[in-house]
């Protein structure tokens, strides 16, 4: 008998008792006493016996049972499954093939390496995306910013907040989590990449260029060459063409850049004109002729367009990838036992070694590209030389410094 009375109803094979929600005891086809629960649609049953005996077990079970859901949490006792919603990295993927009609081809190309490198193998972006906490995107910058540049921490959280913005749109969650982070992970904007510049010394630079003449490629000798001569940019090295070179003035017209598998205007939005040494000029020219040659050897005729192209990739005219050049220069520096540079520390290189033969800063800007003096002085103007301390002790003693005019300090004398 049951140690109280339950509401009863009759079954096809006798009474049944509830004894609590979703909790019954009942006989079945074979006269057996069974417990039964059903929670969330799922239907279990247990056969406990026959007879008295197995009705009084079939009802202890049952109590032991309700007794366990009373105990348990409410949201426990009756959560419904929620629907499972994409992962953060599943939005950022349909974010990125829902803007590229709007962004550049670089902006395109660094968002994607953004998600492939520095998304992709981190756990927390896999998770759904309203489950990606604040703490976990703080932790997962600040970590990213020990190993990688300002730069990248800012293309990472670019992409994860413009993410969760659109998540916001789309019902997906109520706030976004990244918002304002990158203040309190990274220093202010205006400090963040500053790093001052490396440049070679004139025996470095030489060293370097003969340990390349040695170990690279015609067309790789002439990038590393025109960057540490000219005072080119990476992306503007790389585009150069056979028709931008003035033999007879000696100069180079850059008009454009490459970058990421495209050609661009150069920094600025600007061209200019840049002065060739006489021995590069010799050079670049017998690389043309023997551009024409190869070309001409090969049966695509003597035309030459870009002047460095890949050896594997001359048929279609492939230049150099930032990467492949950036590559070559470590290989350069360490066969040259020279501490590694990156390949713009070569136009460091030009610039520093103008100024200090005594070069005026302006003809530096405009060979540089600079839009104002301002920015050649504010980078390189410790390399300027200066009047050393010569007449310093006389100027401070009020006597005739260098330069100083009379060399007479006035007195001020209040009326």
């Amino acid at each position: 008998m049951p140690r109280r009375e339950y509401p009863k109803r009759d079954g096809k094979y006798g009474g049944i008792f509830k004894v609590a929600r979703g909790i019954t005891v009942r006989r079945d086809n074979r006269q057996q006493w069974c417990l039964e629960i059903t929670r969330k649609g799922e239907r279990k049953s247990r056969t406990m016996g026959v007879g008295p005996e197995g009705r009084a077990k079939a009802m202890q079970a049952a109590e032991e049972a309700a007794r366990r859901l009373r105990n348990m949490p409410k949201a426990k006792k009756f959560a419904v499954a929620a629907p499972s919603k994409p992962s953060l990295l599943e939005c950022a993927r349909k974010w990125h093939a829902d803007n590229q009609n709007r962004w550049s081809p670089v902006t395109v190309d660094r968002y994607e390496d953004t998600m492939r490198i520095h998304m992709e193998p981190q756990a927390i972006y896999r998770q759904p995306i309203d489950r990606v906490t604040r703490d976990q995107i703080k932790a997962s910058l600040r970590e990213l910013a020990k190993r990688r540049s300002p730069a990248t921490v800012e293309s990472v959280h670019a992409v994860v907040s413009s993410v969760f913005e659109e998540g916001i749109d789309s019902g997906l969650l109520g706030s976004n989590p990244a918002r304002g982070l990158l203040k309190k992970i990274l220093p202010p904007k205006n400090q963040r990449d500053l790093k001052d510049p490396a440049p070679m010394t004139v025996e470095e630079r030489d060293r370097m260029i003969a340990t390349a003449e040695r170990v690279c490629c015609r067309s790789m000798q002439l990038v590393l060459k025109a960057m540490a001569l000219m005072g080119f940019r990476l992306g503007e090295v790389l585009a150069m063409r056979a028709k931008h070179i003035d033999r007879g003035r000696l100069l180079y017209h850059v008009v454009e850049a490459y970058k990421c598998q495209s050609f661009r205007k150069p920094k600025g939005g600007k061209s200019r004109f840049v002065d060739i040494p006489e021995s590069l000029a010799v050079e670049l020219e017998e690389h043309v002729m023997a551009l024409k040659k190869e070309g001409l050897q090969a049966g695509r005729g003597g035309q030459v367009d870009l002047l460095f192209v890949k050896p594997e990739g001359s048929e279609r005219g492939w230049p150099f990838s930032q990467r492949d050049v950036q590559c070559e220069l470590r290989r350069v520096c360490k066969a040259a036992g020279l501490e590694v540079r990156n390949p713009h520390d070569l136009r460091h290189t030009y610039a520093t070694t103008l100024l200090m033969a005594g070069m005026s800063p302006a003809y530096v800007q405009r060979q540089l590209g600079h839009s104002s003096i301002a920015i050649t002085v504010d980078i390189y103007g410790h390399w300027i030389p200066g009047e050393g301390r010569a007449g310093l002790e006389a100027a401070l003693a009020g006597g005739a410094g260098k330069g100083s005019g009379e060399g007479k300090i006035v007195p001020f004398s209040v009326p």
